[in-house]
């Protein structure tokens, strides 16, 4: 391979590591809300990079199912997001107290998401007499 990295006996590449005086950039707390991190595909204001003059379009849900998994997606992002950045920073209190705000909220989301629809992973208990994940259609499949 012609390039400048090292490889280990996994064939990975030796990736330089931080040394203890070097530190990760934080991030200000400069957060979208989740709708607008879910379009924009990152939740920190300060480190989004939009190509160019692109803008993400909006998504507008045309049904009560594709706005009940609109905000199952866009509060599953954000929690993601921040748990993501808790993975560097896992003493940011109020990082984990927003992490863990998210997370209930997607978890809620997602309760009455399945509840009306059916589940939206694999996960989710079957009914005894049927493989409930079958059973059930997408927002797309629905006129």
């Amino acid at each position: 391979m012609n390039n400048n990295f090292s490889y280990d006996s996994y064939r990975y590449p030796n990736m330089p590591m931080l040394n203890q005086n070097q530190v990760l950039p934080v991030p200000n707390n400069d957060l979208a809300e989740p709708y607008q991190g879910f379009l924009q595909g990152n939740l920190f204001n300060n480190i989004f990079q939009g190509y160019k003059n692109y803008r993400p379009a909006k998504i507008v849900p045309n049904n009560e199912q594709a706005e009940l998994l609109l905000n199952v997606d866009q509060l599953s992002f954000a929690a993601h997001e921040l748990n993501l950045y808790l993975d560097v920073h896992p003493t940011d209190q109020p990082m984990i107290q927003l992490f863990n705000k998210y997370q209930a909220m997607a978890q809620d989301a997602i309760q009455k998401y399945e509840s009306k629809y059916g589940p939206l992973s694999v996960s989710f208990p079957s009914e005894a007499n049927h493989f409930s994940w079958e059973a059930y259609a997408w927002p797309w499949e629905v006129d």
